[in-house]
């Protein structure tokens, strides 16, 4: 008798701690599950964690390429997005190439130069490179064949005034179903008719045509 008594109590300590240890794994699994709360309560403290503010600066010219005959652009800078007047100083890398009063470059002499704007409030900064070239006064074209078949090619060249003047030529054609150019100025005949090809310099904003022939 005494036998089946303590069995019955050993049984009974054995579902006791049986049920804590489920009641246990389940609040276990709601604290993990439920990132530190439990029934909307927090048990498990979290450190808070700062967050760093980042911030952005832009720095952009009207223009930069900037002619060495006194040749002027001016600066714009956002800071996160808006457009700012402060806040903000202007490092020039070389001034014996432009000086800048304000936000307004002027050139000094040729060359390359880098301006940078830096934030006095954060630890950003944005750059931009000017150059001060010798701008083209005057862009003259031509063709190795004025007139071509459907098919052929001709090359188109240019000169400029002044010679050495810095230059970044583009092409397009007027009509692409008669004749078409690519990069290099070299003209392809597709269709009978007659066809502008459009040059223009990107940094001094001259530009010319020259016609195109193509014969079936």
């Amino acid at each position: 008798m005494k036998y089946k008594n303590s069995e019955e109590k050993l049984n009974r300590k054995f579902i006791i701690t049986l049920i804590i240890f489920i009641i246990t794994v389940i609040i276990t699994l709601i604290i993990i599950l439920g990132k530190g709360k439990i029934f909307g309560f927090r048990l498990i403290p979290i450190s808070e964690v700062e967050v760093e503010e980042t911030h952005t600066i832009q720095l952009v010219a009207d223009d930069y390429y900037l002619s060495e005959d006194d040749g002027q652009t001016e600066l714009y800078v956002t800071i996160d997005g808006n457009d700012v007047t402060d806040g903000y100083e202007l490092v020039v890398s070389d001034e014996d190439v432009v000086s800048v009063e304000g936000n307004t470059v002027t050139a000094l002499e040729e060359g390359v130069t880098t301006i940078t704007a830096i934030s006095t409030e954060y630890d950003i900064q944005s750059e931009i490179t000017i150059n001060v070239v010798e701008l083209a006064t005057k862009l003259v074209v031509s063709s190795e064949y004025k007139t071509i078949d459907i098919g052929e090619q001709t090359q188109i060249s240019y000169t400029t005034t002044p010679k050495n003047a810095t230059v970044n030529v583009t092409y397009a054609s007027s009509d692409e179903s008669i004749a078409t150019v690519d990069t290099n100025g070299i003209v392809t005949g597709v269709s009978e008719g007659s066809v502008s090809i459009i040059v223009t310099d990107e940094i001094s904003g001259k530009t010319t045509s020259y016609t195109i022939n193509v014969k079936d």
